[in-house]
């Protein structure tokens, strides 16, 4: 007993520190956590945005998918803790997914003004916009994969 006294402060201590981190690192997990949930909702926001663009062609549905893009340029600046698996492969992937989204629209526009104005190459222009939409939604059945996220 004499023992437990003596080395008390020493045991609190030590305690106290072990919570600390725990506490810490639980923090710092459920900030990675966070941020890829909210890529993630980003991403959804753009998928129906611009499925929205492609389907309505008006200048409102125009707007919500351009915001819907710079919300998810916005939500792809974050940094993983080595905590989470795939932590170096993920930001790149979902910088990737942003990228083609942003070609996605540009593309989309350019195949909708051209259908508007009676352009040639419109046949081209919606084969592109099929390849780059392709292309993004596989990048983020990647990123799904990556960071655990796919049901």
């Amino acid at each position: 007993m004499e023992v437990i006294k003596k080395y008390q402060v020493v045991v609190v201590s030590v305690l106290i520190i072990v919570i600390g981190a725990v506490f810490f690192f639980y923090r710092l997990y459920q900030y990675d956590t966070q941020a890829l949930k909210n890529f993630s909702a980003s991403y959804e926001k753009f998928d129906r945005a611009i499925a929205d663009f492609s389907a309505s062609k008006t200048d409102d549905s125009e707007v919500r998918a351009i915001d819907a893009l710079a919300e998810l340029n916005t939500k792809v600046v974050f940094r993983l803790s080595s905590l989470i698996k795939n932590d170096g492969v993920i930001p790149p992937v979902a910088h990737e997914i942003a990228d083609l989204a942003g070609k996605e629209l540009f593309v989309l526009d350019a195949y909708q003004s051209a259908i508007k104005n009676k352009k040639t190459g419109a046949r081209a222009l919606a084969q592109e916009y099929g390849d780059r939409t392709a292309k993004r939604k596989a990048a983020y059945a990647r990123f799904q994969e990556l960071a655990g996220l796919k049901d």
